[in-house]
């Protein structure tokens, strides 16, 4: 398990060295945001018809 744990450490120091406040979360964050603006325009797109 060695090589899971210099894994973690690497993920780890990758979100730690980020520039964004709270990387590590501000991802999924982004992803959801996204998603739902994305299922927004559909709705309006498909109610035009």
């Amino acid at each position: 398990m060695v090589q899971t744990e210099a894994a973690m450490e690497a993920y780890n120091a990758y979100w730690l060295n980020s520039p964004l406040p709270a990387a590590d979360v501000l991802w999924m964050v982004v992803i959801l945001v996204i998603a739902i603006v994305a299922l927004w325009q559909a709705r309006t797109f498909v109610s035009q018809f």
